[in-house]
């Protein structure tokens, strides 16, 4: 699991406002069955794991935005997958060393958007998830 990575329905509290970055990085926005996330409820591409178990990613438009991504923001919200209810740009960018987010960039895998968007917000954590996040940075990176 990645230390961004958040485990259960646990749910974020984002001030996103009208910022939809996450939803158009290109970067997969994978489905945990495992965890709730009914995969057939959606529209998903279907990749492998490096041992040949099926992966689901919710489906993307040839710019790479979820394909749930309308004019207003996200048209599933009230369904939408455990990733989308767990991501928060913020931590993100606190966990993840400088390299190591030039290199997700770099690889396609993240954007720079994304980043961008989680900084922006920073001000909005509290000194407590600012310090978990150090911690856990810490724990991983160090």
């Amino acid at each position: 699991m990645l230390p961004t990575e958040q485990t259960g329905s646990q749910q974020t509290e984002v001030p996103c406002g009208s910022c939809t970055e996450c939803c158009k990085s290109g970067q997969g926005l994978y489905l945990h069955p495992g965890q709730g996330d009914d995969v057939a409820s959606y529209q998903v591409q279907v990749g492998a794991d490096d041992a040949g178990n099926p992966v689901y990613l919710l489906a993307t438009t040839a710019e790479g935005a979820c394909v749930y991504l309308g004019p207003s923001g996200c048209t599933i919200y009230e369904r939408r997958p455990l990733l989308c209810r767990s991501f928060d740009c913020r931590k993100h960018y606190l966990i993840l060393p400088r390299q190591d987010r030039d290199n997700l960039v770099r690889l396609g895998m993240s954007s720079r958007a994304v980043f961008n968007a989680g900084r922006a917000r920073l001000k909005t954590l509290s000194s407590d998830e600012k310090q978990a996040c150090k911690e856990t940075r810490e724990e991983f990176f160090s």
